[in-house]
Formats: structure tokens, sequence, C-alpha cells
């Protein structure tokens, strides 16, 4: 019996969309229009030359996960982090040099990021390999050794490779 009802809509309708005349009380579908398509595009402009900084992530390699190797870490990621109270808390009071806690965080003034490579752990002294990407895209390339002690840094011995 259902069947016969959709046949019946189906005759019918394929009747009226030959005739082109409706019929009363039977539904008849009706196609919707179709969507407009629309399309962007993105057109380039070129700019006056400048020179752009783009900030890459710091990278941070540990051969040894000791305690040592993690307090440089968070030392310098705290730094990357533009935390200098964290990083003075970690030891940069002890390896400032002097001079308080505005001039240490003026120091950084021209360093974009640091990556600090941990090249070695023997007892408390963490040996590094430090690059450090300036705000105008050079790089400074340090290496030597941090002492740690008590969970922050007692003590560094860096020198200026590059």
């Amino acid at each position: 019996m259902k069947a016969a009802r959709i046949l019946v809509a189906a005759v019918v309708s394929a009747s009226v969309a030959a005739c082109g005349t409706p019929v009363v009380g039977v539904p008849v579908p009706v196609a919707a229009p179709p969507a407009p398509t629309t399309s962007t595009a993105v057109i380039a402009v070129p700019a006056a030359p400048q020179t752009v900084y783009v900030q890459q992530p710091p990278a941070y390699v540990a051969p040894a996960d000791t305690a040592e190797a993690r307090t440089v870490i968070a030392y310098y990621d705290a730094i990357n982090r533009r935390d200098f109270a964290t990083a003075w808390s970690l030891g940069g009071s002890r390896i400032a040099g002097g001079g308080g806690f505005a001039k240490y965080a003026d120091g950084f003034a021209t360093t974009a990021w640091d990556t600090v490579t941990v090249t070695g752990v023997r007892g408390s002294t963490v040996s590094v390999v430090l690059s450090a990407v300036q705000t105008d895209g050079s790089t400074r390339t340090f290496s030597g050794t941090y002492t740690v002690s008590g969970g922050i840094l007692a003590g560094s011995h860096m020198t200026r490779t590059k």
C-alpha cells in the first residue's frame, strides 16, 4: 500500500513537471536554486624593504637529566620568557657581576632569545654552549660552565667564542 502511494506521487509529480499544471493536494518537490558561489583571492602588495625579526622558539638539549642541568635550563627559560625576576632568583644575582637587578635585566635588552645546549654534567658543574640571538638578527656564541648549588647558580665561567 505504501509503495503504491509513493508510485502515485511520483507519477503525479512527473505529470506536473511534464505539463506545468499544478495538481491541488499533491506535494510537488521544488528544487532549491543553486547557492551562489564566491571566491576570494589574496593579492600581495609589495611593501617597502625592511628588516623583520622573527622570533624562533628556544631549544634546550640536555644529555643527562640531572637537577643541575635542569637548573641551568630553567634559568635560560626564565630569560627567554623575559621573567628576569625568576632568572635573578635562580642565581642571576650571583653571576651578574654587580650593578643590581635593573642593570642585570637591562643587559638582556638586545637579546632576542637564547638557545642553551648542556654538553655535560660533572657533579655540580654543568658545561654548556650558548647561542644568544640578538634583536638585530646576529648571534653571539659562548661556551663554559655553571656551578649549581642548592638548586641555584652559584657561579659561572663563560667565554665568548663567536
